[in-house]
């Protein structure tokens, strides 16, 4: 009988987990174990009381080991735990927008003065101006609801993008809207094409300054097989709903469902979306949940929702909407779309956090790679 209690492997511990100096991370490991064994941890005797132990474990490098050892004349017992420090941690938000082309089909057939002549672009650069939101815009090539493809985008704004580029950026959410759950099944080569093609465009029209490696694909859903196709492309982390997930447009959400985002177990599904954050050591990336889906939360819910944040140890959250619901001729458009989408932003810049990119260090916290 061995077990850790108050941690599990992919943990990422920040100061709120113990006592952070500019050299470590001091945490307590807590756990229990046959009374008769000799609990060590990281080489050193553990504290017993029953079946209890206690030791204190300095965290020294982004990832660690954490090694426990339970001795008796049954055997030793062993147990190693991956965790991450999360150095000089801060509180952050993301904010990404799926599904998104409409905009660039408005632009593409308005042809307005300025980006931000268009309804969705002026509105999101209003709510940067106000809190310095960053904004991840993750685009289908092709757009089911107007027959248009992003390849008809013209070049004519690719100076303004650019000069903007330090908080609006883009990048690869998948080939189109439909079929549903594109990825769930698909090979790394068709993860692949879809991706180059997406992110040829991008650099075409408004500059490689405006790409953002990805940190979520359509529906949230492929094999973790095909992680080393994003990978290799720049993605550190990826996020989505891991659990309760729609199966189809319409159906509720439910955590009863049985297929977890991105295939991983329901356990570790639950824990992020308890700890809004997980490392899985096996594929070497952070996975991460969102607070919110503005299409889905009124703004009374995303009020209490950030209430109930107030005493969150993690600092680091994800905020997320779907960009269709902003424009009109959709069919499930919602006219206070975009005041969601502010008053999030108002409520993670009131509860102390600041805009960054997930994509960087760990989950926009650089100090590693300082």
């Amino acid at each position: 009988m061995l077990e850790i209690t108050n941690l599990r492997d992919g943990a990422v511990l920040n100061r709120h987990f113990g006592i952070e100096t500019d050299e470590y991370l001091e945490i307590q490991v807590q756990g229990i174990a046959d009374p008769q064994a000799e609990v060590k941890v990281n080489g050193e005797r553990a504290s017993r009381h029953d079946r209890n132990f206690c030791a204190s474990v300095r965290l020294t490098e982004k990832i660690n080991e954490i090694k426990v050892t339970a001795d008796s004349y049954y055997g030793i017992e062993a147990l190693t735990l991956t965790v991450v420090w999360d150095k000089k941690s801060f509180k952050r938000y993301n904010f990404f927008f799926d599904d998104c082309v409409f905009f660039l089909h408005s632009l593409a057939s308005n042809r307005p003065e300025s980006i931000f002549d268009e309804m969705f672009l002026g509105r999101l650069k209003q709510i940067h101006d106000k809190y310095g939101t960053f904004f991840t815009l993750n685009l289908f090539y092709h757009d089911d609801h107007h027959d248009f493809s992003i390849s008809e985008m013209p070049e004519d704004y690719k100076a303004e993008f650019q000069a903007n580029s330090d908080w609006l950026k883009m990048s690869f959410h998948a080939k189109s809207e439909f079929p549903d759950r594109p990825y769930q099944h698909a090979d790394a080569a068709k993860l692949a094409a879809d991706f180059d093609e997406v992110y040829h465009e991008i650099c075409r029209f408004a500059g490689k300054e405006c790409f953002i490696a990805p940190t979520v694909i359509h529906w949230g859903m492929t094999n973790p097989e095909n992680f080393s196709v994003l990978k290799a492309r720049g993605t550190k982390a990826l996020g989505g709903g891991f659990i309760g997930l729609a199966t189809h447009i319409g159906e509720e959400h439910t955590i009863e469902v049985t297929d977890i985002g991105y295939h991983y177990e329901k356990e570790v599904a639950c824990y992020i979306r308890d700890s809004h954050i997980f490392y899985d050591r096996y594929h070497d990336i952070f996975l991460f949940g969102s607070v919110t889906t503005c299409n889905l939360d009124e703004i009374d819910v995303l009020e209490k929702k950030f209430a109930d944040l107030a005493a969150d140890p993690y600092d680091a959250i994800n905020l997320a909407s779907h960009e269709q619901y902003s424009y009109p001729d959709y069919f499930n458009y919602l006219p206070d779309h975009l005041d969601r989408i502010e008053t999030a932003c108002r409520l993670a810049t009131q509860a102390g956090h600041k805009p960054a990119w997930f994509t960087c260090g760990i989950l926009g916290n650089t100090a590693w790679e300082k």
